[in-house]
């Protein structure tokens, strides 16, 4: 693989990195922050290292148009956020049947708010 400046890559360990900068100093030409590879994507030549380039990436602050709406958090799930908690804190073992209650005690008081 031969990098760019300008574009984003994938680590061996997963990270996104970029935009990368082209630097000249070593043996080195492309650079992320502190990091720095060589022309090939390789952190360190000759082994294979977790910070070595595998794959470019797209990065854009506009989501693709086929994808799913973010989930977004509503009043009932902070309700059982906060119930469980509560329940967590009061030492109750975290049990399906938990994860249950807190979502009845939001219903609750869902219902409780309205009057």
């Amino acid at each position: 693989m031969k990098i760019e400046a300008g574009k984003y890559y994938r680590t061996r360990r997963g990270l996104i990195v970029g935009p990368l900068t082209r630097v000249s100093w070593c043996d080195r030409t492309f650079a992320a922050s502190d990091i720095t590879w060589k022309e090939n994507g390789s952190y360190v030549q000759g082994i294979t290292h977790s910070l070595d380039l595998i794959s470019e990436v797209y990065v854009s602050d506009t989501p693709p148009a086929d994808a799913p709406a973010p989930e977004t958090k509503t009043l009932r799930d902070e309700f059982a956020i906060a119930a469980l908690t509560g329940m967590i804190t009061a030492d109750h073992e975290f049990t399906d049947r938990i994860a249950e209650e807190t979502y009845e005690i939001a219903d609750a008081m869902m219902e409780a708010r309205k009057k």
